[in-house]
């Protein structure tokens, strides 16, 4: 018979979908270096009160602050992926604004300048992200 932490073991959900938003956002800048919040929240050009709403959890991000912080954690496609999702979102294979964005996550172009690039030459200029 199998003991009781090792079928807890093989039976949790993955700790990765398992999680909340603000949970592993935090074990992603644990991963990718970023030991303080100010670290992060200043490259993301994110105030300190908003990121402070944020992570207490009063105010869901907006999908461009999601975007912004993924693209200052370099964060591959899957991260961004369970990271918007966590917060309600989606870049829908139907939507050339999310292919545009999921374009630079998978070929490693995090500079949110080349990503404003291409949204303008394809007209989403009234969605570029700062």
């Amino acid at each position: 018979m199998e003991d009781l932490d090792s079928f807890i073991k093989k039976h949790r959900k993955n700790e990765e979908k398992a999680s909340d938003f603000v949970t592993y956002l935090y074990s992603l800048m644990d991963k990718y270096g970023f030991d303080k919040n100010s670290n992060l929240y200043n490259k993301a050009n994110i105030t300190r009160q908003h990121w402070s709403l944020i992570i207490s959890g009063k105010v869901n991000p907006s999908l461009q602050t999601i975007i912004k912080i993924v693209f200052v954690l370099h964060a591959n496609n899957r991260e961004c992926k369970y990271l918007l999702k966590k917060a309600g979102y989606t870049l829908a294979s139907s939507s050339e604004y999310a292919l545009i964005i999921r374009y630079c996550i998978e070929n490693q172009i995090y500079d949110l300048d080349v990503l404003n690039k291409y949204l303008e030459e394809r007209g989403y200029s009234d969605s570029l992200i700062y």
